[in-house]
This record gives structure tokens, sequence and C-alpha cells, in this order.
């Protein structure tokens, strides 16, 4: 006889997943009540919004191209469920649906973009400062981990302490990109022209399948500034030199990731078809099917 005991964590998990189920069951219960009620009383045209601390949610009729009623329902959860698959990290969720005059969901076949909001009490990471002017180097390169079970969005924001100084950045997956006259080895670049801030968006179709990503930076010097910026040329190669010489000025980084999650048959998060978009800021991510 076999006897599997568990540990007081498993049991605390357990108990979690279980309320956490409950309590969904019970929200889902009240929102189709909520539906029935409304399919009657609702008329075209006409919107009512639910708003508390536990759900924010609109339901409104209107007619499609075929002169047939449709009910839109939208909902958004302060806390997103808890999943085996992906740390949920206190996000929020949003759900959309269809549904025809007999009360009956409709499939969505074209496609939906979608905006959440961040949980506005959050505490945005500091940018970390960069002292790169104090070692002579041609690039000053900056490793991620993107080790992830679901796919995730990498977002790169640089602050220059000079906002007259210019960057070429370059980057690799899974291996330091390497740049010279005799080595061409990266997956992509891009110039920076002079400013006091600059950003730089991988959505998750670019990251998928990699456990890492590496970029370089550095400066360009006059007549690369020149060649890229002054003269808004669109140039096919990036600037390439052997030359190691010293950053002019520090500057500061952060880097952030974003993800787009559904709740799959099996009630755990997937990503299958969705895709990170380039509105994704620090109060909201962008979500494409």
């Amino acid at each position: 006889m076999k006897i599997n005991l568990l540990s007081e964590n498993e049991k605390n998990i357990y108990q979690q997943k279980e309320l956490a189920k409950q309590i969904e069951d019970k929200m889902k219960e009240v929102i189709s009540r909520l539906n029935s009620i409304l399919n009657i009383h609702l008329n075209v045209g006409q919107q009512s919004i639910f708003n508390t601390s536990e759900v924010f949610m609109s339901l409104q009729s209107e007619t499609n191209q075929t002169e047939k009623s449709i009910r839109i329902q939208s909902k958004i959860e302060p806390l997103a469920s808890f999943g085996n698959s992906v740390n949920t990290n206190v996000s929020r969720s949003i759900s959309f649906s269809l549904f025809n005059s007999n009360g009956n969901e409709i499939s969505l076949d074209y496609p939906i973009e979608i905006f959440i909001p961040r949980d506005p009490n959050r505490i945005l990471p500091p940018m970390i400062l960069q002292n790169v002017t104090s070692r002579q180097q041609l690039f000053n390169f900056h490793h991620v981990n993107i080790t992830t079970i679901l796919s995730i969005s990498v977002h790169i924001e640089i602050e220059p302490l000079n906002s007259s100084v210019g960057y070429l950045l370059i980057y690799k997956f899974d291996q330091i990109p390497k740049l010279n006259q005799s080595i061409y080895q990266i997956d992509g670049w891009t110039v920076f022209c002079p400013s006091n801030f600059h950003s730089f968006f991988f959505d998750n179709e670019q990251t998928r399948n990699h456990e890492s990503l590496v970029f370089g930076l550095r400066e360009l010097n006059s007549s690369e500034m020149h060649l890229y910026c002054l003269n808004n040329n669109s140039q096919m190669n990036p600037p390439i030199t052997n030359e190691r010489f010293n950053f002019t000025s520090n500057y500061a980084l952060r880097v952030y990731s974003s993800g787009c999650y559904f709740l799959d048959e099996n009630n755990q998060w997937n990503d299958r078809g969705l895709r990170v978009g380039n509105k994704t800021d620090h109060d909201q991510t962008h979500c494409l099917n």
C-alpha cells in the first residue's frame, strides 16, 4: 500500500488553488446570472457597467452588419488567476466575449487588440547607472536572461547623461554579438541619434525558444553621427570599426519584460497565437492575436 504525504508548503499551495477555483466558480455564476437578467432588460444601444473592487464589467447591446442583436461583454479583474506554468506577478486580466440574441457565445475569428492596465500601485524599478567612461572598449555588453516557460517581450530603456551623444546598439540571441571589420556575428542593430532617452523593443516572437539576449552599446563618432543622423539617410549596414575608445559619457539603463497569455481549456496560462505589441509601456501591456 502506497501513501502519498504532502509537505506543509504543498498543502498551502493546494488549498490556495482550491480557494481560487471556488472564487472563480462563484464569479462565473454571478456573471451568468447578470447576463441572463440583462439579456431581457438591456435594449439595443444601451450599456451597463458594474464597477467593484473585485471586478469591472461592461455589458452593451448592439446590432451587427446583418441587423441581428449581439451583446458585448468586457471584464477586468484586478488579480489574474494563479497558474502552474507562469508567474502572473499580480497582473490584471481582461476578458472579452460576444453573445448572440439567444445568449450563446460567438467565436471570434478576426484580429483583436487588447490593452491590459498594470497595477497602479506597483513600484517601477529605477534606471541603473552604467559607469562606462572609466574603461576603453569597443562595446559595453548587457546580458538578459529570457529562459521562461512562456514567451516574453524584452524592453530596453537608455537614458544618456549627455543627450548630445549617439549610440550603436547590436544584439544577438544566446551568444555575445561580434562586429568589427573581419567579424559580422549579430542578429540585428539600430542607431540611436542624440536624444535624452532611447528605447528598443523585442516582441515575444523574436525571443521565443531563446535562453538569453546579449546586446552591446558604443558611442558614435562624429563622422558616424553625421552620416547616420544628420544626413537623414537610410543606411543598410551598421557603422563598423576596429578601434577601441572611451565612452565620453555614462548612461542609465532599465530592462523589463511583458507577456500576453490566456487561460486554455485546462485552465492553464498559454501564449499560443498571442503577441506582445509595441505599445506596451510602464502603464499597460499591448496584446495582439
